[in-house]
């Protein structure tokens, strides 16, 4: 990932020296970054995980390439507003397939203003326009209406429907809208 900026945002790439300062705390995270941190920009259950997603950057090498995706930084406030995951599916040997994973999430003080499509379709945009890159997939609870939203705005299909996630994807040669 490289840094990308839209009207509103500055996607900040998640590597590894970041999620290690994320590890430390919210005061650490701010300090490297030089933004407020928000203590909401992320779900609890995931800053359990930021050791995990850093061995996972140590071990993988096409991971670390790409980090953890995007942190958002609200332009207008220079605050931490919530984080786009993009994760490399590897096929059976570990090796990239050509598609990415994508998630997102926004703190709940930024919700309902349009900085999950903006970041999420930047992302997917850039994403595309790499040559290894085929297709992006995301998941979804089916009764989460504003995620739904979000995918259908930024051009990805729902491709299947399973007990408890919807599965999206878009393709290189769809058009992201």
């Amino acid at each position: 990932m490289e840094n990308l900026i839209t009207t509103r945002l500055y996607l900040v790439p998640f590597k590894l020296e970041v999620v290690k300062a994320a590890i430390i705390g919210n005061a650490e995270l701010s300090s490297f970054l030089g933004v407020t941190v928000l203590p909401d920009w992320y779900e609890e259950e995931y800053i359990s995980n930021l050791p995990l997603i850093a061995d996972i950057l140590c071990k993988y090498p096409f991971q670390s390439e790409w980090g953890w995706g995007s942190l958002i930084i609200h332009k207008a406030d220079n605050t931490l507003i919530g984080h786009v995951m993009v994760k490399v599916i590897p096929d059976n040997t570990f090796s990239p397939t050509g598609s990415l994973e994508i998630g997102y999430y926004i703190a709940p003080s930024y919700r309902q203003q349009g900085y999950a499509s903006e970041a999420t379709k930047a992302v997917i945009d850039w994403a595309l326009s790499q040559p290894s890159v085929q297709s992006v997939t995301a998941g979804c609870d089916p009764d989460n209406i504003a995620s739904k939203r979000v995918l259908e705005k930024i051009g990805m299909q729902l491709i299947e429907s399973r007990e408890k996630v919807l599965v999206w994807k878009l393709c290189k040669t769809a058009m992201v809208k």
